[in-house]
C-alpha cells in the first residue's frame, strides 16, 4: 500500500476509534462545561473570583485583578487617563507609599516587569502579580496590594507629576511610521465609533495636564467590585484562598451614583471603506481586505465544532498561500487569510499580502484566487488528513503537559473568561470533544465553512506603502478592480507531489557507545561514541511531552575566507530552507504532518550547531532528521529565489527606517568598517551563492567526530541508546582536529561617538558601551552579570522615577572567552531628544556612585533573593539544563557547579559588585551612540 495513503488510513482509523470510545458524536446543543478544577464565585458586592490550584511552578501563585474598564470609558478631554491611572497604581497606595510596592516585590525575589506588571486596553485594565508561597507575611501583603489597587490608590499629586514624564516616554516609544499609519487606518476600521478616539496611550497634551480630580473621578466610577474579577492560580489550597478573598474584598462597595458601564458599538456599513496611506519612513508595502463580522458565541459543542472546522479551513488555505510564497518568483512576500477577534462584539476576516514595491495587484489577486480555488474546487483528502493530524497532536500535547502548564497561563485563560466569556472546559474535556468532532468534519463541511466570511458589506480596504516619487499609489477603485478581476479569473486545480517515499532512503550502519560515565551529583549521563561524538543526557520529568537538544562543533564561518562570508553566514538558512533528501521544504512539512520533531542547523562565527525538539513518541524521527541534516542536505532553486526576492524587496526601502540607518552607522564605526560587519546592500545580495552555501554547509557538517550533543527531557535511556548508536554513532568521522580562528574584528579603541540624525518624530535612542580585554572565568562572568542586575535598579530609579525621562532602561553585559577574553557592558534607553545629554550624565553618575560607594545594601539583597528564587524555578526547567550543560561542556566546567549556585549567590558581596563596576564600566574604551531626529 502507498505509505502516505496508509498513514492517512491509520489516522482515520485512530480518530474513528477514539471517537467511538469517547461517547459517540458531539452534541450540538450541549453546553460546554466548566473545568471542575476551577472555582468561580461572586461576592455580594458583585466582585467575581476565580481560583485554581496548580503546582507549576511549585511554591508560586499568580494573581490577576481584572477591571472591565479601559480607555473606551474616558470622557472627552481625558484621553489616555485610564492608562495613566494604571501607572499610578505602582506609585503609591494607602498601605504602600511611593515606590514601596515595587521595593517589596523586588525584596521577595520577584521582578518588576516580569512578576509585577499591568496593561490597559480599550475595554479593560489588568494588574498581574506573581509571588512565592512559602511565607504567610508575603501572602498577607500581596492581598493588601490587590485590595489597594482595587480602591486605595493614593494619586499623590507629586507622584502624578513625576509619572507624567514616564507615560510620555511610553507614548514616545511608539512614534514612527507604523504608529502614523495606524492613526490613519484605525478610525476607518472603527467607522466613527468611540473606539476611534480612545487609543489607550492617549495624547501628550492631556498626559501633561490632566489633573488629580480626573483620576479620582474615573477611579471612583469604574474601579468598583461589580466590574472586577480577582483571579488566583497557584500552589495553594482553594479553601484558604477563597477565605482570603472573601475577607479582603467583601467590604468593597459600589458607588451609589456610579456611571453605567456603557457598551460601545461599531456601526456597520454597506459601502466599502478604505484607507490608502503612504509614509516616508515605511520600508514595506502591504494590502489587505478586511471583513468585519459579528462575533459568534462559543457556548455549546456545536459552537466548538464550528471553531474547529474554521481552524482546519484556515490551516489548509494558509498552507497553500505559504506554498505560493515559496516559489522562485513569488507573487507576494507573505500572504495569508485569517479570522480573529477584532474589538468588542466583532471578529474580522483579513485577506492580506505583503508585496514588492508597485506589485500589490499581483500579490492581492493571488491571495484572492487561492481563496476562490479552495472554495470552488475544495481541499483534498490528504490536506484535510494532515490538518486533522496536526490539530489532534496539538491537543494531545496540551493534554500530556496539563500538569506542567504554568499558573500564569491558566490566569490568562481565566482573564479571557471574565472579559469575553471564553469557555474554560479544561483540556481533558477539549481533547475528548476534538476526538469526537474530527470524524464528523468531512471535506464537504470544511470546504464550505467560510461561505459567510467574505461579503461586500462591512468591508474595509487597507493599503500602506513607502512614500516615494515615481511609484504610483492605487486608489480604492484600483484595489476593487483587482477583486473583480480575481472573481472572473479561472484557476487550475490543486495538485500535490507524491509523498510515498520514506524519509530515510538508506538505513545507516550503526556504531557503538564505547564509553559511559554517570555524573551522580547532577544525574547526568555521558556517552562517547565509536565515531568520536560526545553525547550528554539529562532525563527529567519537568515536561511530559518534551525532549530538547542542542549540539555544537568548533569552527563556524570563522574558517571561511572573507570573500565567502556572505554565503557562509546564510548557509544554514539557505540549506535548511531547501528541505532534506528527496523532499523540498514544503513536502517535508507535509511528510512530517502529525509529528512533533524538528531540527534546525546554524553556522555561527565560532561553532556550527544543530538544535531542536521532539515529543517522546517521535524521538526516532528526530534522530532521523539529525542524520539527514548531516548526510543529505540539498539545494532548492525556488526556495533560494524566494529568499532573494525577500532580500531585494527589503533592500529597496530599508533605509527609510531610522533604526536601520542608525544600526548601520553604529556597526560601521564600532568595528572599523570590518568586512564581516557590513550592512545589507546590493553587494551583499550579489555575493549570495547557492552552491557555495551548500559547499560550506557540507564542509561544516562533514565531520561529526568533534560534535557534542546534549539531550534533555522525557526520554527513556533504553529507547535513546539504540537510536544514538544507529543515527549518531553512524555519522561521518573524518577525525579532523580543527577549531575556530580569530577574524580580528576587535571593536574600535578609545572614546568614540556616533550621532545619527534620522527620523521625523521627537524621539531618540541612546546606547553607552564599555568594553575591553578581560580574563574569562565562570565565577567572574557570574559576578559581572550580578553587577548588571544590581545597577539596573538605581538606573531605573534615577532615569525613570526621579527624572521621568525614560520608560525603561536596558542594561546588559557579559564576558567572552573565545576567540579571546573580552568584556562588554552597555546601558540603553529611549528619550526626548532634549534630554539626551542630561540623561547620559545621570546614567554615568549612577555608574560612578556604584564604583565609589558600592551598591545599596537593599538593592544587593533584592538581587540575591531574585537569584535564589529564580534558581528554585530554573532547576526544574529543561531549557535551563540544556543551556547549563552546553556551557559546562563547551568550557570544560565541572557539572557539580550547577549544585553550587545558591552557595555562590550567598557568597556574593558588595565589594565584588563594586569591583565589577570599576572593571566593567571602565571608560578607557567607551562608545556612545545617539539616534536623533532630523535637524
Amino acid at each position: 500500500m502507498n505509505s502516505f495513503l496508509h498513514q492517512n488510513l491509520l489516522l482515520s482509523l485512530l480518530v474513528a476509534s477514539l471517537a467511538i470510545t469517547s461517547s459517540l458524536l458531539a452534541q450540538p446543543d450541549q453546553i460546554l462545561p466548566l473545568d471542575p478544577q476551577i472555582t468561580i464565585g461572586k461576592l455580594e458586592n458583585g466582585l467575581t473570583y476565580y481560583i485554581r490550584e496548580n503546582s507549576e511552578p511549585e511554591n508560586r501563585a499568580a494573581f490577576r485583578l481584572v477591571i472591565k474598564a479601559g480607555s473606551i470609558l474616558e470622557k472627552d478631554g481625558t484621553e489616555g487617563l485610564a492608562h495613566f491611572l494604571e501607572h499610578m497604581a505602582f506609585n503609591g497606595t494607602k498601605n504602600f507609599e511611593k515606590q514601596e510596592l515595587v521595593e517589596f516585590i523586588e525584596g521577595i525575589g520577584m521582578q518588576f516587569g516580569a512578576d509585577l506588571n499591568a496593561y490597559t486596553s480599550f475595554d479593560e485594565t489588568v494588574y498581574m502579580l506573581e509571588i512565592p508561597m512559602d511565607d504567610e507575611e508575603i501572602l498577607t501583603k500581596t492581598f493588601q496590594i490587590l485590595e489597594d489597587w482595587a480602591h486605595n490608590i493614593s494619586f499623590d499629586p507629586e507622584e502624578i507629576q513625576k509619572e507624567r514624564g514616564v507615560v510620555l516616554e511610553e507614548w514616545r516609544l511608539r512614534l514612527g511610521a507604523g504608529d502614523r499609519i495606524q492613526d490613519l487606518q484605525l478610525p476607518v476600521l472603527f467607522n466613527g465609533s468611540q473606539y476611534a478616539d480612545r487609543l489607550p496611550i492617549g495624547y501628550p497634551e492631556i498626559i501633561e495636564t490632566v489633573d488629580r480630580d480626573a483620576f479620582v473621578d474615573f477611579y471612583n466610577n469604574y474601579y468598583r467590585p461589580n466590574l472586577m474579577a480577582l483571579i488566583a492560580v497557584g500552589d495553594f489550597e482553594t479553601e484558604k484562598m477563597e477565605s482570603l478573598i472573601r475577607r479582603q474584598f467583601s467590604h468593597l462597595k459600589n458607588p451609589e451614583d456610579g456611571r453605567p458601564r456603557t457598551e460601545f458599538e461599531i456601526p456597520g456599513h454597506t459601502e466599502t471603506l478604505s484607507s490608502i496611506a503612504t509614509d516616508p519612513e515605511l520600508s514595506s508595502t502591504s494590502v489587505s481586505i478586511n471583513y468585519k463580522r459579528a462575533k459568534k458565541t462559543m457556548k455549546t459543542e456545536g459552537d466548538y465544532r464550528r471553531v474547529i472546522a474554521e481552524s482546519l479551513y484556515s490551516t489548509m488555505l494558509n498552507g497553500r498561500l505559504r506554498e505560493r510564497g515559496e516559489q522562485k518568483n513569488p507573487p507576494y512576500l507573505r500572504g495569508s487569510i485569517r479570522k480573529s477577534g477584532f474589538i468588542g462584539p466583532l471578529d474580522m476576516v483579513s485577506q492580506s499580502a505583503s508585496v514588492e514595491e508597485g506589485k500589490f495587484a499581483e500579490g492581492l489577486k493571488t491571495v484572492l484566487l487561492e481563496h476562490k480555488r479552495a472554495k470552488a474546487g475544495g481541499f483534498t483528502e490528504s490536506e484535510l488528513s494532515r490538518a486533522k493530524s496536526n490539530l489532534l497532536r496539538s491537543y494531545q500535547q496540551s493534554f500530556r503537559e496539563r500538569d506542567q502548564r504554568r499558573s500564569s497561563s491558566h490566569a490568562g485563560e481565566l482573564t479571557s473568561h471574565f472579559l469575553e466569556d471564553e469557555p474554560v472546559p479544561g483540556i481533558e474535556f477539549e481533547l475528548n470533544l476534538v476526538e469526537r468532532i474530527l470524524p464528523t468534519l468531512s471535506l464537504d463541511v470544511v470546504n464550505h465553512i467560510a461561505d459567510d466570511w467574505i461579503t461586500e458589506t462591512n468591508r474595509v480596504i487597507l493599503y500602506s506603502a513607502p512614500e516615494k516619487n515615481g511609484v504610483p499609489v492605487p486608489t480604492e477603485a484600483d484595489i476593487l478592480a483587482v477583486v473583480k478581476e480575481a472573481e472572473n479569473t479561472s484557476f487550475e486545480s490543486y495538485e500535490e507531489a507524491d509523498l510515498s517515499s520514506p524519509l530515510l532512503k538508506n538505513e545507516p550502519r550503526a556504531g557503538k557507545i564505547v564509553k559511559e560515565l554517570h555524573h551522580e551529583e547532577v544525574d547526568v549521563t555521558e556517552w562517547t561514541l565509536s565515531n568520536g561524538v560526545r553525547v550528554v543526557l539529562k532525563k527529567t520529568d519537568f515536561k511530559n511531552d518534551q525532549i530538547i537538544f542542542t549540539s555544537f562543533s568548533p569552527g563556524g564561518h570563522s574558517l571561511v575566507d572573507d570573500a565567502d562570508f556572505v554565503s557562509a553566514q546564510s548557509a544554514s538558512q539557505t540549506i535548511s530552507g531547501s528541505g532534506l533528501g528527496d523532499y523540498d521544504a514544503l513536502d517535508l512539512r507535509k511528510k512530517l504532518a502529525g509529528k512533533r520533531a524538528q531540527v534546525r542547523p546554524s553556522i555561527g562565527e565560532l561553532y556550527e550547531n544543530l538544535g531542536g525538539s521532539a515529543s517522546p513518541e517521535d524521538l526516532e524521527t528526530l534522530f532521523q532528521l539529525i542524520y539527514l541534516r548531516f548526510t543529505e542536505p540539498r539545494t532548492d532553486e525556488d526556495s533560494f529565489g524566494a529568499m532573494l526576492t525577500q532580500l531585494r524587496t527589503f533592500l529597496v526601502n530599508r533605509l527609510n527606517d531610522p533604526r536601520q540607518v542608525y544600526s548601520d552607522a553604529v556597526e560601521k564605526k564600532l568595528f572599523n568598517d570590518h568586512p564581516r560587519h557590513q550592512p545589507l546592500n546590493q553587494a551583499y545580495i550579489d555575493s549570495l551563492d547557492l552552491q557555495k552555501s551548500l559547499e560550506i554547509y557540507k564542509d561544516r557538517f562533514a565531520d561529526a567526530s568533534d560534535f557534542t550533543f546534549i539531550f534533555v527531557g522525557a526520554f527513556d535511556y533504553d529507547t535513546v541508546r539504540p537510536l544514538t548508536e544507529k543515527y549518531l554513532a553512524s555519522l561521518p568521522n573524518l577525525d579532523r582536529k580543527e577549531t575556530w580562528r580569530d577574524i580580528m574584528d576587535t571593536p574600535i579603541r578609545g572614546q568614540n561617538e556616533v550621532v545619527v540624525h534620522k527620523g521625523l518624530e521627537p524621539k531618540s535612542s541612546v546606547q553607552l558601551r564599555f568594553y575591553g580585554d578581560a580574563d574569562w572565568s565562570y565565577q567572574e562572568n557570574y559576578v559581572l552579570s550580578s553587577m548588571i542586575d544590581v545597577i539596573e535598579i538605581p538606573l531605573r530609579e534615577a532615569l525613570r522615577e526621579d527624572k521621568g525621562g525614560v520608560y525603561g532602561v536596558g542594561v546588559s553585559g557579559g564576558l567572552s572567552r573565545d576567540p579571546k577574553g573580552t568584556f562588554s557592558s552597555s546601558i540603553r534607553f529611549g528619550c526626548n531628544p532634549d534630554k539626551v545629554v542630561e540623561l547620559i550624565e545621570a546614567a554615568r553618575e549612577v555608574v560612578r556612585k556604584m564604583q565609589t560607594d558600592g551598591p545599596d545594601p537593599d538593592d544587593l539583597a533584592a538581587i540575591k533573593e531574585q537569584q535564589i528564587r529564580g534558581q528554585e524555578n530554573d532547576i526544574k526547567e529543561n531549557g535551563f539544563w540544556m543551556s547549563a550543560l552546553s556551557t559546562y561542556t563547551r568550557y570544560d566546567i565541572d557539572f557539580n557547579a550547577i549544585n553550587q549556585r545558591i552557595a555562590r549567590t550567598e557568597a556574593l558581596t558588595a565589594k565584588m559588585i563594586q569591583d565589577a563596576a570599576i572593571k566593567y564600566f571602565d571608560d578607557s574604551n567607551y562608545f556612545v551612540s545617539k539616534l536623533l531626529p532630523e535637524k
